[in-house]
Order: structure tokens, then sequence, then C-alpha cells
């Protein structure tokens, strides 16, 4: 009976959880983050909303705008921009993007990585 409970509680968390992919071209999307906690955008020009806060967000796409705040934030693609009301942890692979932030969510600072180049990461008061 114990593991029928955890396996059913697991399956909850596992369906809570969802992910939005958009691997298409020239997408917008809002994306409601109590119901899908990651977004990953491999797709070229898209631009994306979120709504609350979101787990992880990663874009390996191109030309993407991105607006909202997410726990972790990731972006591999090039001359993406991204508008970040709140983040924790940010990485920027990529190569000419910006990405301006207010502060971080839950962290006491937002801890950056930028191994990219060309990048342009600003805080925001």
């Amino acid at each position: 009976m114990k593991h029928l409970v955890a396996a059913t509680l697991l399956a909850l968390t596992s369906i809570a959880s969802a992910e939005v992919s958009i691997m298409d071209n020239d997408q917008t999307i809002e994306v409601d983050c109590a119901k899908d906690k990651q977004v990953s955008v491999v797709g070229n020009n898209a631009t994306i909303t979120l709504t609350g806060t979101c787990a992880k967000v990663s874009i390996s796409g191109n030309h993407a705008t991105l607006i909202g705040a997410a726990t972790t934030v990731w972006i591999a693609g090039n001359q993406n921009t991204a508008t970040l009301s709140g983040v924790d942890s940010l990485m920027v692979a990529g190569n000419e993007n910006t990405v301006a932030y207010k502060g971080p969510i839950a962290a006491k600072t937002v801890k950056i990585k930028n191994p990219g180049n060309k990048n342009t990461i600003t805080k925001q008061k």
C-alpha cells in the first residue's frame, strides 16, 4: 500500500511540473508558470511572456524575446533579449544576448555565469 501511495504522489508531481516546448519559428506564446513550470525554446524569433514565476527557462534558439520571471534562466542561443522581473540563476552561454534583470526571487543574490561573447547583462532598479 505504501508503494501505491508513493507512486501516485510521484505521478501527480510529474503532472504538476509540466513543460512547454517551442520548436517552431516565429511563435508568440504566454506561459502560465503555475501550470507549466519549465519552458524550452528551440525555435527562432519566438516571443515568450511568463505569468508568475517559472522554475526553468532555456533558450537555444536565436532572436527570442523573453519577459517575466524564472528561478533559472539558461540562454545558449544568439541575439536573444530577456527582461526578467526576477531570476536566481542566470547562464548566458550564447553570443550577443541582452539580459536585464531586477533581482533575485528567493536567493540572496543573482548567480550569473556569462561564458558567451558580446553579451550585455544589466541589473535594473
